[in-house]
């Protein structure tokens, strides 16, 4: 049974580990355990990492019973920019107009997904995200057989771009969310999101490609004017400067580490703290 003040488990599931951070409850929380579980195998999806994780919780009692959030890699993920409409009237019609609309790119594997979709002002384009059904059932499952409450589940580009919202203050920029073997670039104009796309990465090359996929989106996207701000959320890749030709302006986000934690030697825990 949880306490009032239960102890706050932090994950994050991606194809290559898990990561898990335990903070003690209350006001002034404090770390308790801290630890990066590799996943092993060939096996693509969910499955293997989910394995893992279940293992690891059952058998090591640290990571038991306590309040459970969670950040999924972009990998378990998929990403739209669905656009409003004014014939939406309820909730129920939104998420058949969402599911729709990634049907008709993904086909009928889209009917066993789940949806989250961001709460938006009228008139902007709704940023929905995607995840298999099956993963959020064993996810819920393993967390429970821990002794544990599943609190939330978030994708992974959710947490770490609100992170650094309120900075923005509606500032025009590009937003850039790389992962080991994954990048996700966004734009976000006026407040709200233009674009939002992710492709497979090797390494540290991205960033000698970066301004050419730059170059790329906004010309696909066929927009006039785009800004030159670009904000970089990769807290484990070397931190190099980057060369914007003249164009683009690059910042590197430093990570909103917890507990204590701080500097290279943590940043593998960002992305389950939220970035």
């Amino acid at each position: 049974m949880l306490r009032l003040w239960p102890d706050q488990l932090s994950l994050a599931i991606a194809p290559d580990r898990i990561v898990l951070v335990r903070g003690s409850g209350g006001l002034r929380s404090q770390l308790i355990a801290k630890a990066v579980v590799p996943v092993a195998g060939t096996e693509v999806g969910w499955k293997p990492a989910l394995d893992v994780l279940a293992k690891t919780l059952a058998t090591d009692p640290q990571w038991q019973n306590a309040a459970a959030s969670v950040v999924l890699s972009n990998s378990f993920v998929r990403y739209q920019l669905v656009p409003w409409s004014d014939e939406i009237n309820s909730a129920e019609e939104r998420e058949a107009y969402i599911r729709q609309s990634f049907a008709q790119v993904y086909g009928e594997v889209a009917s066993q997904w789940v949806y989250v979709v961001s709460e938006v002002s009228r008139g902007a384009a709704w940023v929905a995200c995607a995840m298999d059904r099956g993963l959020l059932a064993r996810l819920e499952e393993t967390v429970v057989q821990a002794g544990s409450q599943l609190v939330s589940v978030a994708p992974h580009v959710m947490p770490a771009f609100n992170s650094v919202r309120r900075t923005l203050k509606h500032k025009d920029c590009w937003f850039v969310q790389i992962e080991k073997d994954k990048m996700l670039l966004a734009l976000i104009s006026g407040g709200h999101w233009q674009t939002i796309s992710s492709r497979k990465i090797v390494g540290e090359h991205w960033q000698q490609e970066l301004p050419q996929l730059l170059d790329r989106e906004w010309r696909l996207n066929g927009l006039s004017q785009v800004p030159r701000d670009v904000l970089i959320s990769a807290p484990e890749a070397h931190q190099a400067a980057l060369d914007g030709a003249g164009k683009w302006v690059f910042q590197w986000l430093r990570p909103n580490l917890r507990y204590g934690l701080a500097g290279r030697t943590d940043a593998p825990y960002a992305m389950a703290l939220g970035d």
